[in-house]
C-alpha cells in the first residue's frame, strides 16, 4: 500500500478523533499527533483501534505513544502491511 493511500485512510480514522476545528484536507506527514491535531490520550487509543482494523495490523507490540507525527503512524503502517 502506498503512503499516499495509507495517509487518505487515516484521515477517514482522524474524523474520528480530532477536533472538528482541524481542517483534515491540509493534514500532512509532518503534522504532529497531539500538538497539530489535537488527539488525546484517549483519542489515541480510538486511533490504534481503529487502525487495527481498518489496516489489518497488529498493534499489541507497539506504543501508540511512540507516534508523534502522522508520518510515524505511516510508516508503522507501511512497514506492518508488506
Amino acid at each position: 500500500m502506498e503512503k499516499k493511500e495509507i495517509l487518505e485512510k487515516l484521515k477517514e480514522i482522524f474524523k474520528m478523533v480530532v477536533s472538528s476545528k482541524v481542517d483534515l484536507s491540509k493534514v500532512t506527514y509532518e503534522n504532529d499527533i497531539v500538538r497539530d491535531l489535537g488527539i488525546n490520550s484517549v483519542g489515541v487509543l480510538y486511533m490504534a483501534i481503529a487502525i487495527e482494523k481498518v489496516f489489518n495490523v497488529d498493534m499489541t507490540q507497539t506504543s501508540v505513544t511512540s507516534f508523534n507525527t502522522v508520518g510515524d503512524v505511516v510508516s508503522f503502517i507501511e512497514e506492518n502491511t508488506k
